[in-house]
């Protein structure tokens, strides 16, 4: 009988759209977690008729920026997919009208947040289901031991007070005043999925799949390691990604994290039980702007996945190999297609092939587990 949990994340250059599918009972309970932008929406229900996901315990929009919910509307509208619960923030139940219309008179991005949540709601609506605001502490699906662990409500009022915070113009100057200068890894050939973990990409028609075989995750804390690396250490990301949903799944005693696009501000509300993670999404597309060096070292995920186009920032090559460097195995969709990830027992995939790794810039330098053991005493 099937009883593991899979993640599928499509490739969709830089623009997300995951599948979290946990196996109860013999039974797929399944989350989906945005639809991407517009365009991406045909690539989506291709993508689930292909494997016959038409059925959703949850569907979710962990922000309403364009490349995680436009494409989010239509798969919502379509026929081709059913669903029983929706869950997505609403800016206007939290900002008054009169705020967000001079907040997007001044600012397109307010504008489209605002256009996107109207339409994504409208869209909930035309199918018969009220969506829930996904706020910290709330449960997802009981069965994947899904949970939200950001933002909080404050955390969500605070970061859009400053999203939609319209300044007023300083007068002008009665005279000129001078500007100042600015200043992959060893892999087992297996022909069906066992009780391990595993990262495969959608490849060559093949009767192999990947699996992983490691130990468990370090008990020590990794503070320090990534000190000198070109990891940033305070990071700052666009305000309103901050509002992004940040869930946590646990199977087996292992967790997973789903960030979205969350910066260190909102990670930083993430409870330190969810260090050490058997699977985690890499924010905003690996962008260096989102995932500080204390971030990288305390979440070491043995496994990670990024949605990226495979620009000069999407994905960081100094956040990638940050996670390198604590021994993350990473892969991306822009090297390598559509992701999945297992572990448990699941149904077997012949139409994936192994991973191809990123390494980051240079040689990943490995950790030395004795020399911080000995500094712990």
């Amino acid at each position: 009988m099937f009883t593991g949990i899979e993640v599928d994340v499509l490739s969709l250059g830089d623009a997300d759209c995951v599948i979290v599918t946990k196996w109860y009972e013999g039974s797929p309970v399944r989350v989906l977690i945005d639809g991407g932008c517009g365009k991406d929406a045909g690539v989506i229900l291709d993508f689930l008729r292909s494997r016959g996901y038409t059925y959703f315990w949850a569907i979710l929009c962990s922000h309403l920026h364009n490349d995680h919910a436009s494409g989010l509307i239509k798969l919502v509208r379509s026929s081709a997919i059913a669903f029983s619960h929706g869950w997505m923030h609403d800016i206007t139940k939290h900002v008054s009208a009169e705020t967000l219309r001079r907040a997007s008179a001044a600012d397109d991005g307010v504008k489209q947040v605002v256009e996107t949540t109207k339409e994504l709601a409208a869209a909930f609506a035309s199918r018969g289901v009220t969506p829930l605001e996904p706020f910290a502490g709330l449960t997802i699906s009981a069965i994947h031991g899904m949970t939200v662990l950001a933002p909080s409500l404050p955390l969500y009022n605070k970061v859009i007070g400053e999203f939609t915070k319209v300044d007023a113009p300083l007068p002008a100057p009665l005279f000129p005043i001078p500007s100042r200068p600015s200043p992959l890894w060893n892999a087992i050939a297996l022909s069906t999925p066992t009780p391990l973990s595993a990262l495969g990409r959608i490849g060559t028609p093949s009767s192999n799949n990947l699996a992983l075989l490691l130990g468990s995750a370090p008990l020590v804390p990794l503070a320090g390691v990534l000190n000198e690396s070109s990891v940033k250490k305070n990071p700052k990301t666009q305000p309103y990604n901050n509002t992004s949903v940040i869930l946590g799944a646990i199977f087996n005693d292992s967790k997973l994290l789903f960030p979205a696009d969350a910066g260190t501000e909102a990670l930083s509300h993430v409870g330190p039980e969810w260090n050490h993670l058997l699977y985690s999404g890499i924010p905003h597309h690996g962008s260096d702007d989102n995932f500080s060096q204390s971030d990288i070292e305390r979440f070491c995920p043995r496994f990670a996945i990024i949605s990226a186009k495979g620009d000069s920032s999407h994905p960081s090559r100094a956040v990638v190999s940050g996670l390198v460097k604590v021994g993350t195995k990473v892969a991306s969709t822009h090297k390598s297609g559509n992701l999945w990830f297992w572990s448990g027992v699941v149904p077997a995939r012949t139409d994936y092939s192994p991973v191809e790794p990123l390494t980051g810039t240079g040689a990943p330098e490995p950790i030395d587990w004795m020399a911080i053991m000995e500094k712990m005493r």
